[in-house]
């Protein structure tokens, strides 16, 4: 059913992985699509897209950096963020300077929720985010959060990975189907 993989997130947090979700919430245009998304050290991932006759599936496969985690760049609302993969997140969260590169409005009177992360509390603002892609795999409508200052790295959580059809780490590869 269920195959749980446990790392270590930035030296604080055990991740949990869980594979065989429920199916793609995808675009249909984008149903024949595959997306390889490769990481560096801290360089931003690269995304390259082919088509795959007679698949039926969007995948996107991403590699794990050097410093052991999973990256990927994700075109969101149409502007393109770096994402670190956090499994163990309940949603996305972005960082305030990615929040206002993909145009979102905000002041620091809105941060009234709260949230845990690794490095303990920090205040939130719910959001929205109308579309994000991870090469061929997309989502609408996901549930999120801009985290306050503390938040440092923009985060693909569960409300992004559970409307994927199949999360799957094998290796150094993690796909999203």
């Amino acid at each position: 059913m269920y195959k749980l993989v446990a790392f270590v997130f930035i030296g604080a947090i055990t991740m949990a992985v869980l594979v065989g979700m429920n199916p793609p919430n995808l675009n249909s245009s984008a149903a024949n699509e595959t997306a390889t998304v490769e990481t560096a050290k801290a360089e931003p991932a690269e995304t390259k897209s082919e088509t795959l006759a007679g698949n039926g599936f969007a995948s996107a496969t991403l590699v794990r950096a050097e410093d052991g985690h999973f990256y990927a760049s994700a075109m969101v609302n149409g502007a393109p963020v770096r994402f670190m993969v956090d499994t163990g997140a309940t949603s996305v969260a972005l960082t305030k300077a990615d929040a206002q590169t993909i145009g979102l409005q905000f002041n620091d009177a809105e941060f009234t929720g709260t949230g845990e992360g690794a490095g303990g509390s920090l205040k939130i603002k719910p959001i929205t985010i109308d579309r994000i892609a991870v090469g061929a795999v997309e989502a609408t409508s996901v549930s999120g959060v801009i985290g306050d200052d503390s938040l440092r790295q923009s985060l693909l959580g569960q409300s992004f990975l559970s409307r994927v059809g199949t999360v799957k780490i094998e290796g150094d590869r993690m796909e999203l189907r």
